[in-house]
């Protein structure tokens, strides 16, 4: 069944979806749409299309669907498992895109679903869901996947891979009070890490000091955010 991944600004929403869509692509055909593409089902069906590299100009709404349909068909032409189709940003859809989505998964081949349905979206999608015109896309979902922010551990271990990644260890380059302040500060939030890590190590490079401490940390937060620490 469709599966819907909600979180919040700078978890990593849209980075879920491309390593979902990164892992399937051997055994099923991929499609990675976001919702500000899609204003209207027309719309909807043509972005499937011509993502599939098939006809979608000059077509009726009707004749798009029943093109999509035939092209799920398994056949020799179309080996592969089906279709993965990843939406991201999905809280902006409306409700005729959201039942325009469960109409194209119903299509089953010996019980099995022909198209496997990611949506991926801010908390307004989960109120989306709720909503009783929805019920039955609701009472589909196979999971709700929520993402929470990082936890100092967590901070932690995301600070040190991406440092061993550039060949370091983390000790030398920032310090224990700075991974502190840098969970305070950016309240676990991955892409916050990413820009207040980046500036902050521009800034002890300009200071010449080395590891990063806690007061700049402090500094680059500041200069980001205009604000200070919470």
């Amino acid at each position: 069944g469709p599966v819907a991944i909600i979180g919040g600004t700078g978890l990593g929403k849209s980075m879920v979806a491309l390593r979902i869509a990164d892992s399937f692509r051997r055994t099923f055909e991929v499609i990675v749409l976001s919702s500000s593409q899609l204003c209207s089902r027309r719309a909807l069906l043509q972005s499937l299309l011509f993502e599939l590299r098939m006809p979608y100009r000059d077509l009726s709404e009707g004749e798009l669907r029943l093109s999509l349909l035939d092209r799920l068909q398994p056949s020799n032409d179309n080996p592969t498992d089906g279709l993965v189709l990843i939406v991201d940003e999905a809280q902006s859809l409306s409700m005729k895109l959201l039942e325009e989505l469960r109409i194209i998964t119903n299509l089953t081949r010996d019980g099995i679903p022909r198209v496997r349905l990611v949506l991926c979206g801010s908390s307004r999608l989960d109120e989306l869901l709720g909503h009783p015109h929805l019920q039955s896309l609701n009472q589909r979902l196979a999971a709700r996947s929520y993402l929470l922010p990082l936890n100092p551990s967590e901070v932690q271990q995301y600070v040190t891979y991406k440092v061993e990644l550039c060949g370091a260890a983390l000790p030398s380059v920032f310090t224990e009070d700075a991974l502190r302040l840098l969970h305070r500060a950016t309240d676990g939030v991955p892409r916050l890490i990413d820009q207040v890590c980046d500036h902050a190590l521009r800034i002890a490079f300009e200071l010449k000091q080395r590891p990063v401490s806690a007061s700049i940390i402090e500094q680059a937060w500041a200069q980001l955010q205009q604000l200070p620490v919470p």
